[in-house]
């Protein structure tokens, strides 16, 4: 009823809008068509284009924004509401925001480290599964946790709750508040039931300066985004793309329109309630042609209407785009091809040389700093020749840095960044082609270089600390007692110690940790999650799985690379703990500090490795012929016991009672 009551409103303005858009449009519009040349449907390739229809509000003008969405899928609350209230603050985030999820059910896990990337937070949200209890105190500390340590300094923090409230297994949610006032982080909890816990939720928003909310809408949504300085571009928009009778659409990949088909037209439209600074919205979708020619997009009428900051009726065009539509190479009547008089294909001018074509792929398709890449030109050719020499400017400076007779070639950088190289072939008439490719290594390690076997001394573990892991083990009556003891700033038994928040959230994080890790006791289920076997069976340390993606960022507690697996008499698997990998000498986790180092080496594809102290130093092959796999520079590790107690500590690098039978 509301969208239709704004249609009136349009149409009753009429024409006297396109002034108000001209002298205040504060909302960018485009539409753009890939490729711009097709051919007739049924005649050929490419039969279709897409078309990308693009709303912008305008720039931010202030801080970005790190969100956290703690995000209850316990069996008590509506899981598709949670996810709903989810995709809309992710949607309306801008390029320079970030956001990071948390969802909690019978325990709490950090399902998505802070990304910039927002196609990655819709993919985690949709995957996230219902469970039975409600672990929402645990939810908080892992959402707390991930803003203290990844939330950025310059951006303004936000937490979402969509919750009922209900808190039945793990930590009292309630024990959280203090830690989100001291690091000054604002919740707004939004209650999805009726049922909800509302003096709990408004208590958690009053004492960390959040906000409330009985129920999700707009109005909820604006709130949050109004306390980072995010004000609304455009409200209630309709766009309208009327396609004219000589093209088809074909289906969207992306914001699906509605679709009135009419007597030679189809009317395509979309409704976006909210535009907040910096959002974009986009919608994308194939067209394709029933006639040849230059062929404009738009027929009137093709707008985008909306109400704008201050409350009044903008009207603007569709910009004019035109695709150019040929006809392809399919049979024609009479029989002849396309460009060919009398059915036969052109012939090349004799005599003259034809020069060659440059093409470069590499492996792996997603490097990371200090892999030797693979660069591949195999796939060069000369129509009338063959290739000679294959010459590599590894930095595109102009200076080609080594020259092959064979087309691979391999080269690491040491560094994550953008890396441009270019590859420039000559053929045996001295004819010459060159081309480019972009490689972007990121910031990471790779499995075997996590997997080192010489951690051989052993961290340094605080004083106090020994109260609470003397037997390895951290309970939950000892998490209450250290929130007790900080509470009442009272000392360790035994020493004139009193506890910081920091010291509680260690004790909270190693018997969170131990809880995190218990579902892997089935090695099955720790490969189900992306862990992979790597290396054999180390007495004293394990067998290693790792996961690839937590070698990269940030060490976070709940994410551990490494899982360590001791066998049985029955020569099955089971967990005995985990270890933390850094290449950062200053490594503190769970307040533990002087991580055991291994010393930085080049790793080659028989398994080897040498000693290199930096990337210049690994030689491209070892003295066996073996081509170098990848670098790592010194690394850290930091090795818990988490499932095995270990009589020499539950930090030590080395634990006797892991031995193969």
């Amino acid at each position: 009823m509301k969208w239709a009551l704004i249609a009136l409103l349009f149409v009753a303005l009429g024409d006297g809008w396109s002034t108000t858009a001209q002298q205040s449009d504060p909302i960018r519009v485009e539409q753009t068509v890939n490729p711009t040349q097709i051919v007739v449907r049924g005649t050929g390739s490419p039969a279709t284009a897409t078309v990308t229809l693009t709303l912008s509000g305008p720039a931010v003008s202030g801080a970005p924004i790190d969100l956290i969405l703690i995000l209850d899928r316990s069996a008590s609350v509506e899981l598709e509401l949670v996810k709903g209230i989810a995709r809309a603050f992710v949607e309306h985030l801008a390029s320079d925001d970030k956001v990071g999820i948390v969802s909690f059910a019978d325990h709490a896990q950090l399902d998505l480290a802070l990304t910039a990337d927002k196609a990655k937070a819709l993919q985690t949200i949709d995957g996230l599964t219902e469970g039975a209890q409600t672990a929402l105190g645990d939810g908080l500390m892992l959402g707390i946790n991930e803003m203290t340590t990844n939330g950025r300094a310059n951006a303004v923090k936000l937490i979402v709750l969509p919750t009922d409230g209900v808190s039945n297994v793990g930590q009292d949610p309630s024990m959280q508040i203090p830690r989100a006032v001291e690091k000054q982080l604002p919740i707004f909890p939004i209650a999805i039931t009726q049922a909800a816990r509302r003096q709990l939720l408004s208590e958690m928003a009053q004492r960390t300066n959040g906000a409330f909310f009985a129920s999700f809408g707009d109005d909820a949504l604006e709130s949050v985004m109004k306390r980072a300085n995010r004000s609304v571009a455009g409200r209630f928009i309709q766009i309208t793309h009327t396609l004219p009778g000589y093209l088809n659409y074909e289906g969207a990949t992306h914001n699906e329109p509605m679709v009135n088909l009419g007597r030679n037209v189809t009317q395509l439209t979309w409704q976006v309630s909210l535009l907040f600074q910096g959002e974009v919205w986009q919608s994308q979708y194939s067209i394709s042609a029933e006639q040849e020619g230059a062929l404009a997009l738009n027929q009137e009428p093709s707008s985008v209407q909306y109400i704008d900051i201050q409350g009044r009726p903008v009207t603007m065009a569709l910009p004019a785009v035109t695709i150019q539509v040929g006809r392809g190479s399919g049979q024609q009547p009479g029989g002849q091809q396309p460009g060919q008089p009398g059915g036969q294909p052109p012939q090349p001018p004799g005599g003259t040389n034809q020069s060659p074509t440059a093409k470069v792929k590499f492996t792996p398709e997603s490097p990371l700093a200090g892999d030797a890449i693979r660069f591949d030109a195999s796939e060069s050719s000369d129509p009338d020749g063959q290739i000679t020499k294959y010459e590599w400017d590894w930095t595109n400076d102009g200076t080609f840095d080594e020259s092959f007779t064979e087309p691979t070639a391999l080269h690491p950088f040491g560094s994550a960044g953008e890396f441009t190289v270019k590859l420039r072939v000559t053929d045996n008439t001295n004819a010459t082609a060159e081309t480019t490719v972009t490689v972007k290594p990121a910031q990471g390690l790779r499995a075997r270089a996590a997997v080192t076997t010489d951690f051989k001394s052993d961290p340094t573990v605080p004083v106090w600390m020994s109260y609470y892991i003397d037997d390895s083990v951290v309970t939950d009556e000892e998490v209450r007692d250290a929130n007790a003891r900080f509470a009442a700033d009272v000392f360790i038994p035994g020493t004139q110690y009193r506890l910081t928040s920091d010291d509680v959230e260690a004790v909270i994080q190693i018997n969170q940790l131990a809880k995190l890790v218990a579902k892997y006791q089935d090695v099955s289920v720790a490969q189900t999650d992306g862990y992979v076997k790597v290396g054999n069976f180390v007495p004293e340390v394990g067998q290693h799985y790792v996961k690839e993606a937590f070698l990269r960022g940030p060490v976070v507690f709940d994410r551990p690379p490494v899982l360590l697996y001791d066998i049985d008499e029955a020569g099955k698997l089971k967990l005995a703990g985990v270890r933390f990998i850094s290449t950062e000498a200053s490594s503190k986790l769970f307040q533990i500090t002087g991580w055991p180092n291994h010393a930085a080496s080049a790793h080659f594809e028989d398994g080897t490795e040498q000693a290199a102290a930096a990337i210049t130093n690994a030689p491209l092959k070892n003295s066996q012929g073996s081509p170098l796999a990848f670098w790592h520079p010194t690394l850290y590790g930091l090795s818990v016991w988490v499932n095995i107690v270990n009589p020499k500590g539950l930090f030590a690098s080395t634990n006797p009672e892991v031995k193969q039978p």
